[in-house]
C-alpha cells in the first residue's frame, strides 16, 4: 500500500470535509445553524495545524480590519516557542476574500493572498533580509502569493470555528547562499483549524 505524503493527506482531508458540507442534513450538536444571508464578520482568528513548510505544527493569527481583507502571520514559533534548527518558512500576508458560499452548516470563502515569507535554517535574528542570507547565513526573505479556502462555522455569540486549506509559493533569491543551500522556489500547503470572532 502506498503511503500518502502530507500534501496528499491534506487534499484527501479537504475533499472529505467538502463532502461533509454538501451532504450534511442538520448542523452537528454544538454548532449553530446559520440562517443569515450574510457570512459572519470575522475580526480575528487563531488557528493551528500542519504545513509542508516546517516539521513542527503551524500557528496562524489573522486580524481583519475590513470584512474582505485580513492580515495574517503563520509559522512554527521559532525563536520564542522553540529553537529547532530545522528549515522552516514563516508567512506574512494579506488575504482577500473573493466571495462567500452558504452551506447548511456554515460558509465557504475562496481567498487570494500576497505578501512575503522568511526561510530560516537556524536561529532567527531580528528583522528580515530580502537581499541576502542574513548576518549568519541562516535566513532570507522573499515575495509570496497563494490561494486558500476558508470555512466559517458559527458557534454562538459571534464566535465561529475557522478552518482553512491553503497553498502558497514563495521565491527566495538568496536561498542558494544560505549555509545549507535551499531551492529558490518554495511551494507549500497547509491545513489549520481554530476559533475566531
Amino acid at each position: 500500500m502506498t503511503r500518502l505524503g502530507l500534501p496528499q493527506r491534506l487534499l484527501v482531508f479537504a475533499i472529505l470535509m467538502g463532502g461533509g458540507f454538501s451532504v450534511a442534513e442538520e448542523a452537528p450538536v454544538g454548532v449553530a445553524e446559520d440562517r443569515r444571508d450574510e457570512p459572519p464578520r470575522n475580526y480575528c482568528n487563531l488557528r493551528a495545524g500542519a504545513s509542508t513548510s516546517g516539521r513542527r505544527p503551524s500557528i496562524c493569527l489573522e486580524l481583519s480590519p475590513l470584512a474582505r481583507l485580513g492580515v495574517e502571520a503563520c509559522g512554527t514559533g521559532s525563536g520564542f516557542l522553540h529553537r529547532d534548527p530545522e528549515p522552516e518558512i514563516a508567512h506574512f500576508r494579506a488575504n482577500l476574500t473573493l466571495t462567500s458560499f452558504k452551506t447548511r452548516i456554515g460558509w465557504l470563502q475562496p481567498r487570494l493572498s500576497a505578501g512575503f515569507a522568511e526561510l530560516q535554517i537556524g536561529e532567527d535574528s531580528s528583522g528580515f533580509d530580502f537581499g541576502g542570507s542574513g548576518p549568519t547565513g541562516v535566513e532570507t526573505a522573499g515575495p509570496e502569493v497563494g490561494a486558500s479556502l476558508r470555512a466559517l462555522l458559527p458557534i454562538s455569540s459571534g464566535f465561529e470555528f475557522v478552518g482553512e486549506l491553503g497553498f502558497s509559493a514563495a521565491y527566495f533569491n538568496a536561498a542558494p547562499q544560505l549555509i545549507r543551500p535551499q531551492a529558490r522556489f518554495q511551494p507549500s500547503a497547509s491545513f489549520t483549524l481554530g476559533v475566531g470572532f
